[in-house]
């Protein structure tokens, strides 16, 4: 495997155990222990992107060029992002 390989696999068992702990966060609630198993998930998803920089396999900026790997975080985004956003193919909401 090279290196790229290996970190390509490396970002998908993070990705995977984000979204486990996502699960257990759901069915456990948001417990002092899943917010740090939380956190440790963050902290691998950001050392496998620091590995990958330092080997020049990912973005130094996270823009991603051609070739590169950029990792995409799973985290939830804030609904007030898309507060004034429009459906597709519906338009916005018309509140009158």
């Amino acid at each position: 495997m090279s290196v790229r390989d290996d970190l390509t696999a490396a970002a998908g068992h993070v990705a995977g155990l984000r979204r486990a702990v996502t699960a257990l966060s759901k069915e456990l609630g948001n417990t002092i222990d899943v917010q740090r198993l939380r956190d440790d998930v963050v902290r691998l998803a950001d050392d496998v992107d620091l590995v990958a920089r330092g080997a020049g396999v990912g973005s130094q900026d996270r823009a991603g060029g051609p070739g590169e790997i950029v990792f995409i975080t799973d985290e939830e985004y804030d609904p007030s992002l898309w507060s004034d956003a429009e459906d597709e193919g519906v338009g916005p909401s018309r509140n009158h």
